[in-house]
This record gives C-alpha cells, sequence and structure tokens, in this order.
C-alpha cells in the first residue's frame, strides 16, 4: 500500500533546496531528490517534469519571499529613504543568503536555468524596478518641484536596483554614501 504524504509539492522544494544550498547545482537530480524524499522517482515527475521545472520553481519560491517581505515596507507610512533603506536591506539578506547559488558559475550556464531561469529572475528585477520607480513616482509629486518631473523614473529606479545589487555582491560603496548622492539628485 503506497503512503500518503501531506504536501508532496512542498516536500520535494524542501528537499531540492537543501541539496542545492548544502551541495550545489551539480548534485540536484530527480533521482536525488526522490532519494531524499523516500519517494518514488515518478511522484516527483508528477510534480515537475524536468529539473529545470524543479529549478524555476524553486528559483521562483525564493523571489516571492523576498517580494512579501517588502510588501509591508512598501505599504507602510515611512519616507521615502526609509522605506528605501529597508528594501535594500532585505535584498541584501535576500543575496546574502543565496549567494551561493546566484555567484555559482555552473547554474548560469547550465541550458536548464538559461532557457527560462534566467528570464524569470529579470521579470522579478523588472517587478522590483516598478516598485522604486513607483516610490519615486510619488516622492516627486509630493515634492511639487517642476524641475524633478523631468528625471526618468524608470531609468532611475534601475540605477538603484542595479547599484543595490552590486553593492551586496561589491561593498566598495556603503550604502549611506549611495544613499547622499541620491538625495543630491531628487533635491
Amino acid at each position: 500500500m503506497a503512503r500518503i504524504i501531506e504536501s508532496p509539492r512542498e516536500l520535494i522544494l524542501s528537499e531540492a533546496k537543501k541539496i542545492l544550498y548544502n551541495e550545489g547545482y551539480s548534485n540536484i537530480s530527480i533521482r536525488r531528490v526522490a532519494k531524499e524524499c523516500n519517494i518514488a522517482v515518478g511522484t516527483i515527475y508528477n510534480y515537475f517534469p524536468t529539473k529545470k521545472e524543479l529549478i524555476v520553481e524553486m528559483m521562483t519560491k525564493f523571489w516571492e519571499e523576498y517580494f512579501y517581505n517588502i510588501e509591508s515596507v512598501v505599504s507602510s507610512n515611512k519616507n521615502f529613504y526609509v522605506k528605501l533603506k529597508n528594501i535594500f536591506d532585505n535584498l541584501a539578506e535576500f543575496i546574502k543568503r543565496f549567494r551561493k547559488i546566484w555567484l555559482n558559475t555552473e547554474i548560469y550556464s547550465s541550458p536548464d536555468y538559461i532557457e527560462s531561469g534566467l528570464e524569470k529572475q529579470n521579470i522579478y528585477i523588472d517587478k522590483l524596478i516598478i516598485i522604486i520607480e513607483d516610490l519615486l513616482k510619488k516622492e516627486i509629486h509630493s515634492r511639487r518641484d517642476k524641475s524633478l518631473k523631468k528625471l526618468d523614473t524608470h531609468k532611475l529606479a534601475s540605477f538603484i536596483i542595479m547599484n543595490f545589487i552590486s553593492m551586496v555582491q561589491m561593498p566598495y560603496i556603503d550604502y549611506e554614501f549611495f544613499e547622499s548622492l541620491l538625495e543630491e539628485l531628487i533635491q
């Protein structure tokens, strides 16, 4: 008689994440995940027909968790710079948590990842840019300075996000310095 597993999809994702964090991308296989879950290989294929789909789903969960964390930051009554700092801190924590995965060239050279994972990651970065752009628009609108309305908020939001990622991965510039430059720019 087959055993009943509560939340098999979550069990599969959980075990796959453990392998990814502890042993790296190359050690993830459908068979290995099935062994760690103590379930049949066919059960995993019911949820994730390919390794690519399993990896993309894990990445999606990473980003969903991040956006859940910043949702409360964005909707708070704090000022623009406090919100921006909170978004940066959450992003820094997110990147540091998954640094081994993000900076692993093995995953980026994998056809599984390149085909849809990188595309999906770009969608999430674009979503983050839109969040920052909305905050910028509100900040600029609240100042009622007509010269600020000439700023391309989308390009500025992209600039902010790319600098956030760079500051976490290669901390040559501290956040306070970046914030002071930003304040000068949108004063």
